[in-house]
C-alpha cells in the first residue's frame, strides 16, 4: 500500500488532467458548433441547369437558374430544383462531418450528436425521393 502523501498527490494529477481534458472537449465543442452554423453551400442539379444554396439548417437559401430553364417545362424545371436541392442538402451533410471530424471526432457521441440533425434525407417529406445516383 502506498503512502497516503503520493496517492493524494496521484489523485490531484488525474484530477488535473481530467480537468485539462474536459476543457478541451469543451473548447472543441464550440469549435464544432460554432464552424456547423457557418455552414453554406451550393450545388447543383445532375444537368447544371440550377444551382441551390442551403444553410446551415438545410434551408433553401437561394436558387440561381440558368437561361436554358425556359426552354423547359414547369414540371422539368421543378425536379432540377428539387434535385439541386437534395444535392446541396447531401452537400452540406459532408462538410458538417467534415467539420465535426476535425473538432470533436466524427465517433465521438458529442460528434455523433452534432452530426444528428445533418441527414442527407429531407426532413419536410421528401425523404423518399432520389435523385439518378441514389442520393436524397
Amino acid at each position: 500500500m502506498g503512502s497516503p502523501l503520493l496517492d493524494a498527490e496521484d489523485a490531484r494529477e488525474r484530477l488535473e488532467a481530467w480537468q485539462a481534458d474536459a476543457v478541451r472537449r469543451a473548447a472543441d465543442t464550440q469549435a464544432a458548433g460554432a464552424g456547423l452554423q457557418a455552414l453554406r453551400v451550393t450545388a447543383a442539379d445532375a444537368h447544371g441547369l440550377v444551382e441551390v444554396t442551403v444553410d446551415s439548417t438545410g434551408a433553401m437559401a437561394g436558387v440561381r437558374l440558368s437561361a436554358r430553364v425556359q426552354r423547359m417545362s414547369l414540371e422539368q424545371t421543378e425536379q432540377a430544383i428539387m434535385g439541386a436541392y437534395r444535392n446541396a442538402r447531401v452537400t452540406l451533410a459532408e462538410a458538417a462531418a467534415e467539420v465535426v471530424r476535425e473538432t470533436v471526432g466524427a465517433d465521438s457521441a458529442t460528434g455523433r450528436a452534432l452530426l444528428a440533425g445533418f441527414r442527407t434525407a429531407d426532413p419536410e417529406g421528401e425523404a423518399g425521393i432520389e435523385d439518378d445516383e441514389g442520393r436524397y
